[in-house]
């Protein structure tokens, strides 16, 4: 039978063999200009969210998280191709293989990713803590700043994807690198939805984890955000996006890096709050 300490070695172990591999991706995207390397990243990302959650919130909050974020991230893709809301007009080329109504089946996934780490960075941004569990009032604000983590990253993305990857095409381009800034806002009320559901749902389905949560288990999300904002910063093309990840993205990096640092300093009595 396996020991708490090497179970916790297990998980470790796998979780950092997956974002690895997620930046190994985006090192052969720097060295050959491969414009599908995405597919792979966004699937090894899920395994690691799914991983990471499971380990953080346990397993039937994570069943609920991957479902709400799944679910919400296909409906308003799906519906911003059809009618332009809330995202605007655009269409998805073949690029990232097959979908359903228009959305590759890869971009659902994408959203239950990209929201689940800003879940645990707002966590540690500001209750310095990686897991939270308290009253709905604190459920949307912490829905709130989520959503802004999440749409800063999407300040990144989003010109990258069309200009550089050609994953999808926007019928009338806005000034932003090309992207219509109604965009963005979308991003938060899609971000923002997402997680506030997710938060609200704790009070049916509470967010335990298995076993008492390591400082690497919680550095892991952090981590994984921490490396799309180096590689939009350092890499990504167009060029000017990479001030914007540089301030966007990075302010969120380093204060949850600073939350995570004095929760592991607070001691035991945090770290399965």
């Amino acid at each position: 039978m396996m020991t708490p300490a090497s179970r916790e070695r297990v998980w470790s172990g796998v979780l950092g063999l997956l974002l690895t591999g997620s930046i190994a991706l985006h090192g052969y995207h720097a060295l050959t200009g491969s414009r599908g390397f995405w597919i792979g990243v966004t699937l090894l990302m899920t395994a690691f969210s799914l991983l990471s959650s499971t380990r953080l919130l346990g397993g039937r909050a994570t069943a609920v998280f991957f479902s709400v974020g799944v679910t919400l991230g296909f409906f308003f893709e799906a519906l911003s191709v059809h009618t332009g809301f809330p995202f605007g007009p655009y269409y998805y080329t073949p690029l990232f293989g097959p979908g359903v109504l228009g959305v590759p089946l890869i971009i659902p996934l994408a959203w239950y990713v990209i929201v689940y780490l800003g879940y645990v960075v707002t966590n540690l941004m500001i209750e310095r803590q990686p897991l939270v569990d308290g009253s709905a009032r604190q459920a949307i604000w912490l829905s709130l700043i989520g959503a802004g983590v999440v749409t800063a990253y999407d300040l990144s993305a989003d010109p990258f994807m069309v200009r550089t990857i050609g994953a999808w095409v926007m019928l009338n381009p806005g000034d932003y690198f090309g992207e219509q800034l109604r965009g963005f806002a979308g991003w938060t009320l899609v971000s923002f939805l997402i997680a506030v559901v997710v938060r609200l749902s704790h009070q049916q389905v509470p967010a335990r984890a298995p076993s008492p949560v390591t400082t690497m288990a919680a550095a892991y999300p952090l981590a994984a955000y921490a490396v799309w904002w180096l590689f939009f910063m350092l890499i990504a093309e167009p060029r000017g996006i990479r001030v914007v990840a540089a301030f966007a993205m990075g302010v969120p990096t380093l204060a949850a890096a600073t939350g995570l640092w004095k929760w592991h300093h607070a001691g035991p009595p945090s770290s399965t709050s």
